[in-house]
């Protein structure tokens, strides 16, 4: 893990030089997602159906992250990949976790995956200040199969699920793990 490097950037704070390297790797993996970020009008959002084909490409969603905590990875001196999260979030669905961490967005560059990263963001996160809420709470689809297996290895379990809520057969899952569980996981 010596080739993982990570800094914490409070709301607002990302140097112009980090955030040159923050923009274009947001546009690098802004379709990885569903829908794609650039198509979303927030962080939060809650309506999150495909956009029709010639939706304009917005940098709203990036601007409203940098209203957030963000921890920016480096992988062997290059920029790798980020985390944003909220820290004093609230949500009525799961409100006996809150307030809790929220993680809006975790995305790595294709060509640093599996080498770690996501889980030494992960790791960041559960490592934070024990003034901050215990729990994290994050939302994903429910095809994208090697993060869950990934959070269900870190410990988080599932805490609702939206049927069709992106496409057909395209759910949103969310997740939550308590912080104090993750200084014991579960070996592979």
């Amino acid at each position: 893990m010596s080739d993982i490097s990570t800094r914490w950037y409070r709301p607002g704070t990302v140097p112009a030089t980090e955030l040159s390297e923050l923009a274009t790797m947001f546009a690098e993996v802004a379709d990885d997602f569903v829908p794609p970020l650039t198509s979303r009008a927030g962080t939060t959002q809650s309506e999150l159906r495909e956009q029709s084909p010639g939706t304009p490409v917005s940098d709203r969603y990036l601007k409203e992250m940098l209203r957030q905590d963000l921890f920016m990875t480096w992988h062997k001196g290059r920029p790798a990949g980020f985390l944003s999260f909220r820290t004093d979030h609230h949500d009525s669905r799961y409100a006996d976790l809150c307030p809790c961490l929220y993680v809006s967005t975790i995305a790595i560059r294709r060509r640093h995956r599996r080498h770690g990263i996501a889980r030494s963001l992960y790791r960041e996160l559960f490592d934070l200040p024990a003034h901050l809420p215990p729990w994290v709470v994050l939302r994903t689809w429910s095809t994208n199969h090697s993060h869950l297996e990934l959070l269900r290895h870190l410990g988080f379990d599932g805490i609702i699920r939206l049927r069709d809520d992106r496409a057909p057969g395209v759910d949103t899952v969310y997740l939550a793990a308590k912080r104090s569980a993750y200084a014991n996981p579960s070996p592979r």
